[in-house]
């Protein structure tokens, strides 16, 4: 197993759209057709404003590209594009093995 950082810029004011976004029609995708586990959502309280950081696992690196290649052949996926394009500034993916 690996695991996913996802460290979300949003633009401000659009974190509650960016929140619903991600559990009705993202995380949905990503679990429920790719295989992906979500292993928390976490809105950043101290730094930056306006930052959630998602937690994920997955199987190994080759699970990133083969869910993420899914997720976009999905027929919601040009919608859901253009909603993160409205809520988000920045997003950083940081994969990570977990040692202890």
């Amino acid at each position: 197993m690996i695991h996913m950082l996802s460290t979300i810029h949003v633009r401000p004011g659009k974190t509650p759209a960016l929140l619903d976004l991600l559990r009705d029609r993202i995380v949905p995708i990503l679990e429920g057709k790719a295989g992906w586990k979500l292993l928390g959502c976490y809105e950043q309280r101290v730094g930056r404003l306006n930052t959630l950081v998602d937690l994920w696992e997955l199987r190994d690196y080759n699970h990133f590209t083969a869910a993420f290649a899914a997720y976009k052949e999905d027929p919601d996926y040009p919608a859901i594009r253009l909603a993160i394009d409205e809520c988000v500034e920045q997003e950083t993916l940081t994969f990570m093995d977990r040692r202890l």
